[in-house]
Order: C-alpha cells, then sequence, then structure tokens
C-alpha cells in the first residue's frame, strides 16, 4: 500500500513537502521553510533512517530550505536539477546568515547535501522501489515537477508550476501519465492573472515615470528568477535609464546566466547585464541611492537584503517609489506596505510617503490555467490541493470537484491518503 501524506503546505504558503511511502521506499517531495518575521518554520519531521530520497523541485526557500536538516544525522541521496544545486547553495547560505540561531542545520550540512546530489534530468530516476520522471516547470530556471511511480500508483507533485512564457522562460508543457494522485499547487487558484505584456506596460510605464520626475524607484525581487525578469522586461522595452542590480540578486543573476539553455531568450538577459550597474560595495549603493534611476534588488518581501537599505531612504520621499513584483506572503513587511501603506520594524509602523505599487508579475499559473491543468489530467486521479492560503485552497478544491467530479481535498497538514 502507498501513502500520501502532507508534511507542509496544507492550507498554507510555506515550508512545502509531501512524503510518498511504500511498503520499502519513502521519498519527500521538497522540504521548505516558512519564513516568518520571528523565527522560520519547518515542516514536520520523519525519520532520516529509512528515507530513500529527497527530491527537491526547485530552489526557492519554501521547498528547499530545510532539507539540509537531514544530514546532520544521515546521508540521504538528494534529487534536484543542477540550476536547483547552484541556486540553493545561494539561497540556504543566506539563510543560515540571517537565521542562524534558529536553524536546525549549519553549512556543513549543506554541504553535505550537496555532494550527495544526484542531477535528475529528463531520463527516469530509479530511487529504492520507486521511479521517478520529471519535466521543467517554467516558474523559475530549473524548477520541475515529478511523477512519482511507486508499486504501480502514480502520484504527480506539481511543485510550483507556471503554463505561460515570461521574458525570462517558457512555460511549462505538461505531458502527464495516467495518475492515481494529482498534488497541485493553489496559491493564485481564486485569482486571474492580467495579461503578461500590459503588466510589462505598466512597470516600465511606472519606472518612467518616477524616474523622469526625479525619483529613485526600487523594485524589490526575488533574487531568483524574478529579479532576471525585470532585468529582461526593462531590456526588452527599451528603458533608457539607470538601472542598478543589488543584493543576492547579483549572484542568482550570474549562475543563471551560466545556462542558457535554461532560458527563452539568453540574449535579452546578457543585453541586460551588461547594460545594468553592479553594486560591489557601500559606495556604489549610496551612489545609486542618490540618483534617479531603478533598482533591482532582493529581497521581494522586504523582509532583509539590500532592498531594505533604499527602502529606509525613500520612504519618506514622495518622489521616490517601491514596486513590488513578487508575491507578499501575510505578515511579511511587503505585504503590510501593500495593504496598510505603513512600513517598519515591528511595533514602529508608519505611514510611507513614496509612491507604492504592486504589479502582478506571478510565476505561478492562474485560477483558469490550474483548471487547465486539472482538467487535462488522464485516468481519474485524487487531487490535493496545496500551497496555497487556506481560503484559496479550500475553494479551489471545491471548484475542482464541481466542474470535474474528480474526489479532491484541500488537506491539512498531517493528513494522509492510503492508496
Amino acid at each position: 500500500m502507498v501513502s500520501v501524506t502532507v508534511f507542509g503546505a496544507g492550507k498554507e504558503v510555506g515550508r512545502s513537502c509531501v512524503e510518498v511511502k511504500g511498503q520499502d521506499t519513502k521519498l519527500l517531495l521538497d522540504y521548505g521553510v516558512l519564513v516568518r518575521e520571528d523565527r522560520p518554520v519547518m515542516p514536520l519531521s520523519t525519520s532520516v533512517k529509512d528515507l530513500s530520497g529527497i527530491i527537491i523541485t526547485h530552489a526557492h526557500l519554501d521547498h528547499s530550505g530545510m532539507a539540509p536538516f537531514f544530514y546532520v544525522s544521515g546521508t540521504p541521496p538528494a534529487y534536484m536539477t543542477n540550476m536547483t544545486m547552484q541556486l540553493m547553495d545561494i539561497l540556504i547560505r543566506d539563510l543560515l546568515h540571517l537565521s542562524a540561531y534558529y536553524i536546525p542545520f549549519e553549512a556543513l550540512e549543506l554541504r553535505t547535501m550537496l555532494d550527495n546530489c544526484t542531477e535528475i534530468g529528463v531520463e527516469s530516476q530509479r530511487i529504492g522501489r520507486a521511479q521517478v520522471d520529471s519535466q521543467s516547470s517554467g516558474h523559475i530556471p530549473g524548477s520541475i515537477n515529478a511523477v512519482v511511480t511507486l508499486e504501480g500508483k502514480r502520484i504527480w507533485y506539481s511543485g510550483d508550476i507556471n503554463t505561460i512564457d515570461t521574458a525570462l522562460l517558457k512555460g511549462a508543457h505538461l505531458d502527464l501519465p495516467e495518475l492515481d494522485v494529482a498534488i497541485i499547487e493553489s496559491t493564485y487558484a481564486t485569482v486571474e492573472h492580467p495579461p503578461r505584456e500590459e503588466q510589462e506596460r505598466k512597470l516600465v510605464e511606472t519606472v518612467t515615470d518616477v524616474v523622469e520626475g526625479g525619483g529613485l524607484a526600487l523594485v524589490p525581487a526575488f533574487s531568483v528568477g524574478r529579479s532576471q525578469e525585470i532585468l529582461c522586461i526593462l531590456e526588452k522595452h527599451g528603458f533608457k535609464y539607470d538601472i542598478t542590480l543589488d543584493g543576492m540578486s547579483r549572484t542568482a543573476t550570474k549562475v543563471i546566466m551560466s545556462r542558457p539553455e535554461e532560458l527563452r531568450d539568453p540574449r535579452i538577459l546578457r543585453d541586460g547585464m551588461a547594460r545594468a550597474k553592479w553594486v560591489a560595495g557601500d559606495r556604489d549603493r549610496r551612489r545609486a541611492m542618490n540618483k534617479p534611476g531603478v533598482v533591482i534588488s532582493s529581497s521581494g518581501m522586504l523582509t532583509g537584503g539590500a532592498s531594505t537599505r533604499y527602502m529606509d531612504k525613500i520612504r519618506n520621499h514622495s518622489k521616490d517609489a517601491v514596486v513590488l513584483v513578487s508575491y507578499q506572503i501575510p505578515g511579511t513587511p511587503g505585504r503590510i506596505l501593500v495593504d496598510e501603506g505603513r512600513y517598519g520594524p515591528p511595533g514602529e509602523l508608519k505611514p510611507v510617503k513614496c509612491r507604492t505599487e504592486w504589479i502582478n508579475f506571478s510565476s505561478h499559473c492562474d485560477g483558469s490555467h490550474l483548471m487547465e491543468i486539472v482538467k487535462s489530467l488522464k485516468g481519474n486521479p485524487k487531487v490535493l490541493c496545496i500551497h496555497g492560503e487556506a481560503a484559496s485552497c479550500t475553494a479551489f478544491a471545491e471548484r475542482v470537484r464541481e466542474e470535474t467530479g474528480l474526489e479532491t481535498f484541500a488537506p491539512s497538514l498531517s493528513e494522509s491518503f492510503k492508496l
């Protein structure tokens, strides 16, 4: 008998983890972290002794950030793309730098994990008695979704998925077999994204307006994926003013450009990188702060990183602007800024004078595209809706049930399904 258990991302965004367990094979699909203001939170734990392998779908911390924990007392094999290996190394090292007190592993365990990695690609992978097949997810460079075949049952795990083309990546084109279970993200299941080209024009028009008015436009962006997409958009639309790249976005951009075959049009990113000014230290940062232009910097939710330094500078200047282009988890400084127009340390939030915009550049499917995926599924699978706020997971499960007749669930943490 095969069981599927939700260890993380049940009715929440963050700390993604699903366990797939057979008679003598146990796999974890992702093992991420939920980053909160007070402390990071990990998924439910499991024994490393009988763990056959860990599959990491992509490098974002909510899918990869706690995986090195298993290397404190063991060396289970890990499976991911080469790009994910490189980007995960960058992101988890930064997590350790910012939150080492709360993290139950050190850089040594991260190194041990990377040393025990097997690169996963288009070929089928045997892990214990399971067969794992993966394909690109169109979410960030290196991202995959996976089908696990174990004891005659097929379980598909979407990870984070995007089926439309962006300025940076080609969308996912799924080719799935008949399934027994489909585990699908629900981040934007109750939302319809506006057309991509419309959002690109809005971004370019907004930052052009700010810069031509003598202001600084700060674009806080995820260092992996979103920063590079914003750079591509500005280059693609012929933005002619200064662009500065700061924070961890710099390192991630170099890694992503090192594998141009992952990108939709690597020439655009290469040209954007050549034209941008790269911050090498505080002197460059002060120079960027004190003249009109665009600054692209991590972190995308204003939880830390170089973007907070710029935010402290521009928050009281009406000619400046902060343009948020990444998902804002409830409770983060970015989400509070969008919802309330206030910013600052906990307990010291104050209204900002700078212009604030949120532009939707999601790298996740919206409700319509998620339904297209579900309606294309073969077989008669149970559908588990995870990785979304509780209302989103529940609403999407109800919609799938009504429109397809499939047996559908919005599982909570620790909920298990027997096949």
